[in-house]
């Protein structure tokens, strides 16, 4: 995914990430319209003390990042070829991951 880096522990685990602010810059503007300018986030800073990328621990931040990322895949399927309800659902059906 563009613009997005996770940070991992000593065993693989992804503990955070790092949101590029100008790759994301509607999200994030979407973030501090909602809950206004941050106060417990860290920041990447360029040479000119301005804000490049968010570091959103998972502990901390969790539910912020699941909305973030769910808005970002909406974002990256926006164009797929849609497919019917009932064909999804006669699908699921036949494979017997759903009942009638």
């Amino acid at each position: 995914m563009r613009g997005i880096q996770f940070l991992t522990d000593y065993q693989g685990r992804k503990t955070g990430v790092l949101v590029d602010l100008k790759e994301h810059s509607e999200f994030w503007a979407d973030v501090v319209e909602e809950c206004g300018e941050p106060i417990d986030f860290q920041f990447l800073i360029d040479d000119q003390g301005e804000k490049i990328a968010v570091f959103l621990d998972f502990e901390k931040h969790s539910e912020l990042w699941e909305d973030i990322y769910d808005s970002l895949i909406i974002e990256s399927r926006k164009d797929e070829q849609r497919v019917p309800w009932e064909e999804v659902k006669h699908g699921l059906i036949e494979k017997g991951k759903l009942s009638v």
